[in-house]
This record gives C-alpha cells, structure tokens and sequence, in this order.
C-alpha cells in the first residue's frame, strides 16, 4: 500500500517514533476514452476445388468502447507526524512507566528496611528494659 506524508510524497519506511499512520483514499482521475470501431478484414485460409474457401477473420484494429471520465478512489496511509506537545507528552508516560517498573524493587527495599528498623528498636527496648 502506498503511504504518503503530509506534503503528498511517497514513504518508503515511515520512522513511527516520530509520526503514525491513517488509513485514507486517493483520487486517481481517468479520462474519457472515445469509442473506436473495429477495423477488420478476411483471408482466405484454404480454397476448394468446387469453388468453397475457408476464410477467417483478421482485426486490424481492434474495437474500443467508449467510456466517460471517472475517479477511483485508490486505498493508502498517510503519514502524520506527532507535534512537539505529543512527543513531550510520549517521553513524559515513558519516564513514568519506567518509574512504575522500579516501583517494586523500591516498596521491596523499604520492606527491607523496615524489617531492619523494626529489629533495631527491638534490641534497643530489649537493652533500656534490661
């Protein structure tokens, strides 16, 4: 499928880091074909002594019906690329996705860390109660 960007002009590998893709039409027009007729004429393919022949057909030109004008519309992509708002606003949800992925390593380190303080302040009561 043809893609095209923005100015009309034809993509090969689109960077869709930088844009996406829409599906769209193109007008493709066609002219009007004015009808033509058949030119033809016969030969003779093999003569009988009675005075029978054999004879077939042979187009010299070939007959073209006639057609109006007409638009087809043609299936393609275009190419949009994404505004500066759009690729701030792209890199901002990957930093917080990124930050999401770590989110467990940090509640796994404050549990940690937890458990440590809780340890500590019992060995303290365990020392003062002494």
């Amino acid at each position: 499928m043809k893609i095209i960007d923005e100015n009309g002009a034809a993509i090969e590998n689109p960077d869709l880091t930088l844009g996406y893709l829409v599906d769209d039409t193109e007008p493709v027009e066609h002219p009007a074909v004015e009808g033509v007729e058949e030119v033809s004429h016969y030969e003779t393919v093999t003569e009988y002594p009675g005075g029978g022949r054999d004879v077939r057909k042979v187009i010299d030109v070939p007959g073209v019906p006639a057609r109006p004008a007409w638009t087809e519309q043609l299936p393609i992509q275009r190419y949009i690329r994404y505004t500066a708002e759009e690729l701030a606003a792209q890199e901002e949800a990957r930093k917080k996705a990124e930050a999401r992925e770590k989110l467990p390593d940090t509640v796994a380190a404050l549990q940690k860390e937890n458990e440590m303080l809780k340890q500590c302040l019992l060995e303290m009561s365990e020392i003062v109660y002494a």
